[in-house]
Parts: C-alpha cells; structure tokens; sequence
C-alpha cells in the first residue's frame, strides 16, 4: 500500500468514526459507503467523489501498487506473445485501465460491460468485438466486467485472468474466470489475484481474499455451498459491530448507495410490500426494466434510477426506458397483467409527470420511497442478501 493509499485509508476510516461515534459531520453516512470506498482505494486510490481524471503515468503507478504490478505483469504477458482478461467491475476504474495501458503498450484494450449490447441484430455486438480480440494474432488485453459476463461469453484466446477487482461471491468470480477454461483452450491458464497489503493493520483487500477462500472451502460442504459475503463479515476492517448493519434504512441511507445497491435496495423493499416474486434484471439485456416483481398473474415492472445529487430533477429516460421493455416482459411472462413503474430517489421534472400520464407511468419519486422505507424495515444485510444471491430474471 502506497503512503497516498495509507492515508486516504486511515481518513476515511476517521471520517466515518466522527460522523457515528462523535456525532460530527462526516463523509461517509453509513457502513456501506465506507466499505465500498475502501474496496475502492485499494484498488484505485482517489479521494472521494473524485473520478479518473488522466494523472501522469508516473505519478499513478506510485499512487497505485496495483496498477504498477499490472502494468509489470502485462509486459511479461507481452513478451510470451499471449492474451489477458482483465475482470473490474467499477466503469471509472474500467477507463483507467483502459488508458494507462494504451500509454505503455500502444495498444487500447475493449471494454465488455453492461453498456455492451449481446443482440445478434447489432453488429458491433458482444460477440463480435469478443471475436476481434480472439482473431488478433500475438499480445491482447481485454477488460471485462464480472457482472456482464455469462455462460456465452468464451475467450479461449487469452490464458492469462487478472481479477483486477474482487466480487462478492466465490462462485462468480469462479465463473468469470471459466471464461477462459473452455473447450479449445490450447494452453496453460494462469490465475492473478492481487492483494494491496498493509503491515500495521488487515486492508479491505486482505479480509476478502481471506472470505473468499473461507467460502471457497465451505462449498466442498454440500450441506454450506458457496455462500456469498455479506458487509458484516468485514467488522475487522470497518470497525463497526455486525448489528450496524440490521438498522433500518431511511431515504438519506438510499442517496448514499451506488446504483446497483440501490436497484438491490428498491427489490428488497417490493418483496417487504409483499409481492411473492421479485427479481433483478441481469446487468446488460434488461430491456430498460431493472425489478420484475409479480403475485400471481398481476405484476410491476420497475425501472430505477438514483441520483446522488441533492438538488438532482430528472428527466423522462425512465419513463421512455420501462415504456420500451414493457412488450419483451409481456412476451415472457403470458398471462401476467403488468404496470409501469419509473422510481427515483429524487424528484423528476414537470414534463416527466405529463409524459408518464399520457405513457400510463407511474412515478415515484423522493416522499414516497421514504414512506415506504419508513413503513417496511429494510436492512444492509437484506440488501447484500438479495444482491448476491438472487436469481435474475432471464431475458
């Protein structure tokens, strides 16, 4: 760990301490966001808020040990002649990469996320830029989010899988490394997982590598499975008891998640209100809709969009996005009468409401997510728990 990451680490940690134990304003509203700015410093360390904003090479890979271990890695990589899969499931970091290797190496890595559609109709599809990367004679990198990536998605080309950045579940992160471990798979496969390391206390990336491998045992145990991580097995880290993490949320705790925490928030909340089935769309193909939830043949369709900002109004994309998916769920799901649902943790804007009525689109917006969080308790460990272990709906 670089002397910059140290003290963004130990900050954070104090910023978080004031707000909750001293009762001072602090960055960090809830364990949560503590937590996953600390995932996020020892692998990108930027203050918070702070986005990739193109520093010097030089200067990033003295910030930044992992990124200076891979970009060694990489040339070594290179002088075998061989391919890589970079696994980084957070976009700024996916364009951080993507910009310091283009520097080194004189080559531009493709990107393979949720924005990357897998429609056969599209002809710069998934699949397709996948294929590019195969056919390329000699060195190929290509990052890849762990999150998008499936069973159709197969890169016997590369033999080298870097997880750049760790998932919560074993199981997934094993999946995403079969990516490479296909039928036509000529060589050796070797497997990277580095660790930012401190030696006067246990970082983030130490106590998941630990849980991770913790699970991986458990699930030779038919009776345990591969469980997921939940954000109270990092006590050690965080320094907050596991009960933090059994509050009930408000609506100030909702404005602080990342937006697949939030998706993962408004799921639990449908299944509190007591629909029978509810399920988070997959991360890319969701047909504009990101919660299908049902009972029986009556259901919502609930596209969900968070925004960060305090004085944030949005605009009628929500409204647009879940007017489109609409059919796709329809086909699926025969027989099930649906409505539309646009959500926001915010408020949207006056032509939003008189699109949405003309659209047959419900809005909620802020006052009436906080009823709800008020009326259902819904917790951050409920959250994990259906983020990590939910099936997806399959469209």
């Amino acid at each position: 760990m670089s002397s910059y990451q140290r003290q963004l680490y130990s900050d954070a940690i104090e910023s978080y301490r004031l707000r909750h134990v001293d009762g001072h304003n602090g960055i960090f509203k809830n364990q949560l966001g503590l937590l996953h700015y600390l995932r996020k410093v020892c692998t990108d360390p930027r203050e918070p808020g702070r986005s990739f904003d193109n520093e010097p090479l030089v200067l990033a890979r003295q910030k930044n040990p992992k990124l200076d271990w891979l970009l060694k890695t990489l040339d070594d990589i290179k002088r075998l002649g061989e391919k890589a899969i970079i696994f980084c499931e957070f976009r700024d970091m996916q364009l951080m990469l993507v910009h310091y290797i283009e520097q080194v190496f004189r080559l531009r890595p493709d990107i393979i996320n949720g924005d990357t559609s897998a429609a056969e109709a599209i002809t710069d599809n998934r699949q397709q830029r996948i294929k590019k990367v195969q056919s390329r004679q000699g060195f190929g990198v290509i990052v890849l989010s762990p999150v998008a990536v499936g069973f159709g998605v197969n890169i016997q080309a590369a033999n080298h899988v870097i997880h750049f950045t760790r998932t919560w579940n074993p199981a997934k992160e094993d999946q995403a490394t079969d990516r490479a471990y296909r039928i036509g798979q000529t060589r050796n496969v070797y497997v990277y997982y580095p660790v930012v390391c401190a030696k006067e206390f246990m970082t983030f990336d130490v106590l998941l590598d630990r849980l991770l491998d913790r699970k991986r045992d458990l699930s030779g145990d038919m009776l345990n499975g591969t469980g997921n991580i939940l954000p109270s097995e990092f006590e050690d880290v965080v320094g907050v008891g596991k009960d933090a993490f059994e509050k009930q949320l408000c609506i100030e705790d909702a404005d602080s998640l990342e937006p697949l925490y939030f998706e993962a928030l408004i799921a639990a909340l449908y299944k509190k209100r007591g629909f029978r089935s509810v399920k988070l769309t997959p991360a890319s193909g969701d047909g504009g809709v990101d919660v299908v939830a049902k009972n029986n043949n009556q259901g919502e369709l609930i596209q969900v969009k968070h925004c960060a900002s305090d004085s944030g109004v949005l605009g009628w994309d929500a409204v647009k996005e879940i007017v489109a998916g609409e059919r796709l769920y329809a086909f699926q799901f025969p027989g099930v009468q649906f409505r539309k649902i646009a959500l926001t943790n915010r408020e949207f804007n006056s032509n939003v409401y008189t699109q949405a009525a003309i659209l047959g689109v419900e809005l909620i917006s802020r006052n009436k997510l906080a009823n709800w969080l008020h009326v259902h308790r819904v917790t951050m460990s409920e959250i994990e728990s259906f983020l990590t272990s939910s099936e997806h709906v399959m469209v």
